[in-house]
């Protein structure tokens, strides 16, 4: 695994992540804009094309969120100079042992350590930590935005767009359910998810910038 050590790096690679995501929604966009193709073979595309948006929400999600965790984890940074999500990732698999043991002495431990250790660098998991579970819903979202160390409250308004819309369809074709979708909805669709993938970029790359993964 490559390090990210700089803003610059960081934005090249979210950009570039996001650029070909765009591109290949605009081709498709344009295959089912073409006048000389059946009714037919556009609703085929429609139908597929819910599969592929929710594919490219899902991976941009997951790709854009590990790169940020890569970047905060190559900075060096202490514990006590880093906000609590951070800490609470780096003591997560402390508090899973000492949940296991079932005994109040196993989370003082949890607590001793991270006293303790305020000055040590803080060495907390990147791989596997923006978990998407495959299905992306507003649920899991919420929970991958708190362990960025992101505010939610711009995708508040978005649940029915995400869960059933972007979600429900999916799951549907890929279920291999009847589910007509109509062209102006699956272009409704399209400018909602470029959308959604433009407010998650946005909230990484100021979170980069104004450095407010970092304690206050």
């Amino acid at each position: 695994m490559t390090a990210i050590r700089t803003k610059e790096n960081l934005v090249d690679k979210i950009s570039q992540d996001h650029v070909w995501r765009l591109r290949e929604i605009s081709e498709l966009r344009g295959l089912i804009e073409d006048t000389t193709i059946s009714e037919l073979r556009k609703r085929v595309l429609c139908r597929a094309g819910v599969a592929l948006l929710y594919a490219h929400w899902e991976g941009f999600v997951k790709k854009s969120g590990t790169y940020f965790l890569q970047y905060v984890a190559a900075q060096g940074h202490n514990i006590s100079e880093l906000r609590s999500n951070f800490v609470t990732l780096l003591v997560r698999g402390k508090i899973d042992k000492a949940s296991e043991s079932n005994k109040y002495s196993a989370f003082a431990e949890v607590t001793r350590y991270i006293i303790d250790n305020q000055t040590s660098r803080a060495r907390f998991p990147v791989k596997n930590v923006v978990d998407t579970k495959s299905n992306l819903s507003t649920n899991v979202l919420k929970e991958i935005i708190w362990c960025l160390g992101l505010n939610y409250d711009h995708f508040e308004t978005k649940k029915n767009i995400i869960d059933l819309k972007l979600v429900g369809r999916r799951n549907h074709v890929a279920h291999g359910e009847s589910m007509e979708v109509e062209v102006r909805d699956f272009f409704e669709m399209v400018g909602e998810v470029i959308g959604l993938m433009a407010t998650f970029k946005n909230l990484l790359e100021n979170s980069c910038v104004t450095e407010s993964y970092k304690a206050a």
